[in-house]
């Protein structure tokens, strides 16, 4: 009815998989209401955005919220890289070769799948929570109200329905803004969108083909003097993308660049290979810019997500992963905020932590697209006859780290309490507070059959305390210890039981007949145990742990680590004072 008003703890603007995975998150780990409304049709929204390639540590965080295997499912898992050169010749350690090395990981390739493949996972795994995506519904306007406290309905949103022509008022204690380039959140809100649109211009091509290239079914890349560094990508369900440079000389030839022009040129850029298209799914042209928005949040009450708060190339494929990455850093702690288990400044860590990462994106994204269209960097001072093509596979090669999601952490700073620098380190400089936790194979009591870390762990917006048992006496009497300062600590139990913002997963040095015969004693509250395989302690030395010593790591929700602690004498005080920084 016109002019209805109604509450929700969370709306999110943009049905995208960025608006769809952080509705989702609010949705799984519940106790909160959310909403999530798209203004285009889902007929019209298929038309739109046509992102394919998941890294490494999106894939991850995918797994921990147990979207993966349906990915896993339709996906082209892609292992396999070539680049070849203008005369059809193949190229080492150029183009997309970094893909190659994409180690430390369950999920060592790319997973290939067309976006609109998976919105459709994500739409189906949101409605068993109860969740819809209402469409075609749009953001007309939208405020704060400053006179009402935080963590009540700040917010007032308009929504009109395109199919009703209704307007419904919605008060919402958040309202998250994953609406895209064109962001309505952004503009109504006046936040500045800093950066800069190049006048370069893109084509991709996605489609059934026939070819004589020799390794079609890969990531590669084609160095061609007339249509820049293009991308040969192999799609799900026998597809393929064909992306190139719209270079003046290929927009002055044509009066309207329609679908005919544009498979013309693939044809053209894929030389000296032959290509026949069967069938085009979708193409696009579309401009190049970086762009990042001033603030990600207004007031902590208003924040975006993906493409509403940075912009930028397909150059590196990172849009999507991006704005993943949003979505995971940013629905755990809202959550937690909304549920009372956690303080409301912990929203502020959202745009600390994003936009350095962000920021660094940008930077290499800069260089990518100039390199993609046979140019150099600005600002370049080296060689200007250098090879365009070799500086871009060494450029893609340093950021290969990055690209792939593996490397990306969150600065141990005073000012943000979730990344502390505890009792221990690490014998790994990149085991430490705000990087990953690396995924371990560990192994089940009585069966022993291997698992995964990420799978015993997920992201259930709670806390993963991992306690590595070291394999002495001393070790074992410590741990014993620890694990009677748990049980008698009132505030532990607390946080244990009744709020559910902790877990306990023991990793013990070597298989047993069951863990009480290397742990001597019960803990006495709820835990899990695993084995690590004796033969070398792989677990162990992954987090850079002395088996004979042991020592505890907590996880962050999002699977990030947020301290290292001796296990010793002060482990339980340590522990307490971590979480009082996150804790309400």
């Amino acid at each position: 009815m016109e002019g209805d008003t109604n509450y929700v703890d969370v709306l999110v603007i943009g049905a995208g998989p960025v608006g769809l995975i952080t509705a989702f998150q609010l949705a799984k780990f519940g106790g909160v209401s959310v909403r999530i409304v798209e203004k285009h049709a889902k007929s019209m929204q298929d038309a739109y955005g046509r992102a394919i390639t998941l890294f490494p540590r999106t894939s991850e965080m995918l797994d921990q919220l147990g979207l993966a295997d349906e990915l896993l499912q339709e996906c082209f898992a892609c292992r396999d890289t070539v680049t070849y050169n203008a005369y059809g010749q193949e190229v080492p350690g150029r183009g997309w070769s970094f893909m190659n090395h994409m180690k430390d990981t369950t999920f060592d390739f790319a997973l290939v799948l067309r976006q609109r493949f998976q919105e459709e996972i994500f739409r189906t795994a949101i409605k068993k929570y109860n969740v819809q995506v209402e469409a075609p519904v749009e953001l007309t306007t939208a405020s704060i109200d400053h006179n009402t406290p935080i963590l009540d309905y700040r917010v007032t949103a308009v929504l009109l329905n395109h199919h009703s022509e209704a307007h419904e008022t919605v008060k919402c204690k958040y309202l998250i803004g994953c609406d895209g380039g064109h962001s309505t959140i952004r503009r109504i809100f006046n936040i500045p969108f800093e950066g800069s649109t190049s006048e370069d211009k893109w084509v991709r091509i996605d489609g059934q083909i026939r070819t004589d290239m020799p390794r079609p079914r890969t990531y590669c890349a084609i160095e061609s003097p007339t249509h820049g560094n293009v991308l040969w990508a192999a799609l799900d369900r026998g597809a393929t993308r064909i992306g190139y440079a719209f270079t003046d000389a290929r927009a002055n030839a044509y009066s309207t660049f329609d679908e005919a022009a544009a498979v013309k040129e693939a044809i053209a850029a894929v030389k000296p290979f032959h290509v026949v298209f069967e069938r085009v799914d979708w193409w696009t042209i579309y401009t190049v810019g970086q762009r990042v928005a001033k603030s990600f949040l207004v007031e902590n009450c208003v924040f975006l997500a993906g493409d509403a708060c940075h912009t930028h190339s397909s150059g590196a494929a990172q849009g999507m992963n991006t704005g993943i990455h949003d979505a995971v850093n940013l629905a755990w702690k809202m959550s937690l905020v909304l549920r009372g288990l956690a303080k409301p400044a912990l929203l502020g860590t959202y745009q600390a932590e994003r936009l350095p990462n962000v920021q660094r994106l940008i930077q290499y994204d800069k260089d990518i697209s100039r390199l993609m269209t046979n140019r150099l960097p600005e600002g370049w001072t080296g060689d200007p006859n250098t090879d365009v093509n070799e500086i871009l596979g060494r450029t893609l090669q340093e950021a290969g780290s990055f690209t792939s999601g593996l490397a990306i952490g969150y600065e141990a700073q005073g000012n943000n309490l979730l990344n502390l620098n505890g009792s221990f380190t690490s014998t790994d400089p990149q085991i430490k507070p705000g990087a990953r936790g690396p995924d371990i194979t560990l192994f089940r009591p009585g069966t022993f059959e291997p698992t995964r870390l990420i799978r015993e762990a997920p992201n259930q917006a709670w806390f993963n305390v991992l306690v590595f048992v070291g394999d002495s006496d001393s070790a074992v009497a410590s741990t014993q210890k620890f694990f009677e300062n748990i049980k008698n600590s009132a505030e532990l139990q607390h946080l244990l039981i009744e709020d559910g913002c902790l877990e306990f997963i023991i990793i013990l040095p070597r298989r047993a007949p069951s863990p009480y015969e290397l742990l001597k004693n019960e803990p006495g509250f709820p835990t899990r145990a695993y084995f690590d395989d004796k033969e070398g302690n792989p677990a162990y030395c992954r987090y850079g742990i002395s088996h004979r010593d042991g020592a505890i790591v907590i996880l962050r929700p999002d699977g990030w680590i947020g301290t290292m602690i001796a296990l010793r004498d002060g482990a339980v005080p340590e522990l307490k004072n971590y979480m009082r920084g996150v804790r309400a």
